[in-house]
């Protein structure tokens, strides 16, 4: 037989999964006002971030290339 959760366990369930969610979007809220947005700031300012120094720029590179297929190591 299967088993099935009741409705009350599906509410519950239901909440304190959306309470999560909630949880983690005011976190995602903080990090983005209190460290992503001063690191954007201080990038257009020409100043030192992650580590880099004062005006210096860089670009990411994401290779979108598809990884070889693996050697053949049968004998």
């Amino acid at each position: 037989m299967l088993s099935r959760d009741s409705r009350a366990e599906k509410k519950l369930k239901a909440f304190r999964r959306a309470q999560f969610r909630l949880k983690q979007q005011f976190e995602y809220i903080d990090w983005t006002e209190d460290i992503l947005l001063p690191e954007v700031e201080a990038l257009k300012s020409g100043k030192s971030v992650l580590g880099l120094p004062d005006g210096a720029a860089f670009d990411l590179v994401i290779d979108a290339s598809p990884d070889p297929a693996p050697a053949d190591h049968t004998e």
